[in-house]
């Protein structure tokens, strides 16, 4: 029996978290739309499509399922947003059911899912940092289907007893991006021409949370074996938030001849302050960030001085919907 399913093996956090599945010994397959970077084992499958899905799962059998396969942002179809991350979730979680001798589901949801978009506009938390007992609020398409991939997947736990976890992501920061990642290949591409670059924040004194691909490989592998994150719910976050000027300072630290810039327009906090709480996932998973923004920055420069920009051109679509799904009309 395969150990761990990985939908959305190709995108940007499936790519990186596959790679250190496989570093850590683990048995991966993915399940996807397009071959995953790592050489393993692909079942082609559209996961809005659940009569494919089930065929393309005939036979198959895992012990645990990692979920990434979703839309990276909101792109302005409504329609095609719970298409994609609504049933698609929904038809995994039922394939997952009817597969049985699942032990673990993990989804990658948001910090969004409590409501912090981009594209809306932004009130600030009623606490901070924000725990996972923070109101959820969602007022776009993308912070919606996230937060009804949660309630989902809470429901096949609790009336269907599938072994479920959900995973909140802050923004994650690494190399080869692409799909949700599409902003670090700007940044990173920004870097490499060494004459300016734009950070994620809108203003110098924002405060705004990360966290390293690394650090959302470990939380998933943890999750899917902690006994205790059954049925839970965990932030996923880098070791402390950053202020604007703190990441300015980081790299021109790492690349002292640039020149940085704020105003990124995806600014999270939108030129206010916002930070996540990790101490659930530390007090019953025993485990917490490694990875700071500095360590960040350096793996995007150590990709790229690696000919990363050359080796992974990226196509214009994967820039604004990511890779592993279909975006049909």
């Amino acid at each position: 029996m395969d150990d761990i399913l990985v939908a959305g093996a190709s995108g940007f956090v499936g790519s990186q978290v596959v790679e250190y599945l496989l570093s850590q010994g683990k048995q991966v397959t993915a399940l996807d739309l397009v071959p995953p970077p790592a050489c393993i084992p692909l079942v082609r499958a559209d996961i809005t499509d659940y009569a494919a899905l089930e065929g393309a799962l005939a036979g198959k059998s895992f012990k645990r399922i990692f979920h990434f396969a979703s839309l990276p942002g909101d792109t302005g179809d409504p329609l095609q947003m719970v298409r994609v991350n609504v049933n698609g979730c929904l038809n995994l979680l039922e394939a997952a059911r009817k597969m049985g001798k699942v032990s673990r589901f993990v989804v990658a949801s948001s910090i969004s899912a409590y409501e912090w978009y981009p594209a809306t506009k932004f009130n600030p938390p009623d606490y901070l940092p924000v725990d996972e007992k923070h109101p959820c609020r969602p007022k776009d398409m993308y912070s919606t289907t996230k937060h009804i991939q949660e309630h989902l997947t809470e429901t096949y736990f609790h009336e269907y007893g599938l072994p479920t976890t959900v995973i909140r992501l802050t923004a994650v920061v690494g190399p080869h991006g692409k799909g949700g990642g599409r902003g670090w290949r700007t940044f990173a591409e920004d870097l490499a021409g060494g004459k300016r670059v734009q950070i994620p924040h809108l203003t110098a004194q924002e405060l705004c949370h990360y966290v390293d691909v690394r650090d959302v490989a470990r939380m998933f592998l943890a999750a899917s074996e902690h006994p205790r994150a059954v049925g839970e719910i965990f932030n996923c976050c880098g070791p402390s938030p950053i202020r604007g000027i703190e990441f300015m300072q980081i790299v021109q630290k790492i690349f002292p001849r640039i020149e940085v810039e704020v105003g990124f327009p995806w600014s999270m906090a939108q030129g206010g302050e916002i930070a996540f709480d990790m101490s659930k996932a530390k007090r019953l998973l025993g485990i917490e960030p490694l990875y700071t923004m500095e360590q960040s920055i350096q793996s995007i420069k150590d990709w790229i001085d690696a000919g990363g920009l050359e080796e992974e051109p990226v196509a214009a679509e994967d820039r604004a919907y990511g890779i592993g799904v279909e975006n049909k009309p």
